[in-house]
């Protein structure tokens, strides 16, 4: 009995023993989905199993899969893959559990406490985040009206403050912005420390890249995903490309075989029918225009462009009203609640035809 009360107190005071950072966060906890098409996380909707030729051939890799071994430590296969579809080294790339792993270790690997991480805002949270759990501080340079970047005061900013790491997403979740190459080279040109430019939805835009600037700048590190138009949300894998000294840093606290075998094995074969796979990310581009054409013709919001597979929308009122009217009918969309630059937004992933007249109907439905 005594002991069991010890282990009580012990119990009752763990939280007291938590690292400081992070004390006050909230554990991520996703409530499953109910609806029947949930377009809230930029997922694409393609089933790259559906397409024949993926899964012919990764049925024959089956054949010689062995999950009872561990994986390969870097994932050489995969990367060989990435680097013949990329136009670099192997060794210019490394492949981690997702995007959010990729950025935890950019981060663990160059944020001292106190140390500064310069952002533009609204976008992706988890740069911020994880900035936090390291005791880093971040500033952010808001968006100018219309959500475009203010790109002369994150230039100032870099040039002021020479933060240790520079976040860039390129193009912008969850705003769509793009910015030029030309403007991205002159902050790698301000800048002493890294410039990490995060191009996740990159696949669709095909354009504005900095992949070819990797040989001129040893700070510059990009990020890259399956998740987006390769359709390997599940599958969880994401990779960075940099100069190989920069690789082999950032692998220093890297864990072993963070990369499972089977992800391994199927991301290799979707890179090896990107061209397959692609036709689909150009069925959503160009539903993406349709759907923003719709959208436009609604004065109550105001929907901003975007050459991704998402497009975000502001309402002023009967948000709240829209987001459950939606969930009715079987659409799960991205609403904002917690971020104080994107107090009216919703954010919708572009899925099919059928989706999205179907929300079309609810927004007018509703708003109308």
């Amino acid at each position: 009995m005594h002991m069991q009360w010890r282990f009580a107190i012990k119990m009752n005071n763990n939280d007291a023993l938590v690292r400081k950072t992070i004390q006050d966060f909230k554990p991520y906890y996703a409530v499953p989905d109910k609806e029947k098409y949930t377009i809230n996380l930029n997922e694409n909707y393609l089933n790259v199993l559906s397409i024949p030729s993926v899964k012919e051939d990764l049925l024959k890799a089956l054949d010689s899969f062995t999950p009872q071994k561990y994986p390969s430590a870097m994932a050489d296969g995969l990367r060989k893959e990435l680097a013949d579809y990329l136009g670099v080294k192997f060794t210019n790339i490394m492949c981690g559990n997702g995007g959010d792993e990729m950025i935890t270790y950019l981060l663990q690997t160059y944020l001292n406490p106190g140390d500064i991480l310069l952002e533009h805002s609204p976008t992706f949270d988890m740069y911020e985040l994880t900035a936090q759990t390291l005791d880093a501080k971040v500033i952010k340079i808001k968006d100018l009206p219309g959500f475009r970047r203010d790109r002369e005061g994150l230039l100032e900013a870099v040039k002021k403050y020479q933060p240790k790491v520079t976040v860039i997403c390129n193009p912008n979740n969850p705003t769509g912005d793009l910015l030029p190459v030309s403007y991205i080279r002159e902050v790698l040109d301000a800048a002493e420390g890294v410039v990490f430019v995060d191009e996740a939805y990159m696949e669709f835009t095909q354009k504005e890249s900095v992949l070819d600037l990797i040989p001129s700048y040893p700070n510059l590190i990009i990020l890259r995903t399956l998740s987006k138009a390769f359709g390997l949300a599940g599958m969880r894998c994401g990779y960075l490309i940099a100069q190989e000294g920069t690789i082999d840093n950032l692998a220093k606290i890297r864990a072993p075989y963070n990369l499972n075998g089977f992800t391994q094995m199927l991301g290799a074969i979707v890179v090896r029918h990107r061209e397959e796979i692609f036709k689909y990310r150009d069925a959503i581009n160009a539903e993406r225009e349709r759907l923003y054409g719709l959208l436009k013709q609604i004065p109550e919001i105001t929907v901003y462009p975007s050459p991704t597979n998402f497009l975000l929308v502001e309402v002023k009122e009967k948000r709240e009203e829209l987001f459950a009217a939606l969930r009715k009918k079987g659409i799960l969309i991205k609403i904002y609640r917690n971020d104080p630059d994107l107090p009216d937004g919703l954010r919708i992933s572009v899925t099919t035809k059928e989706v999205d007249d179907i929300l079309v109907s609810v927004f007018k439905e509703v708003l109308e």
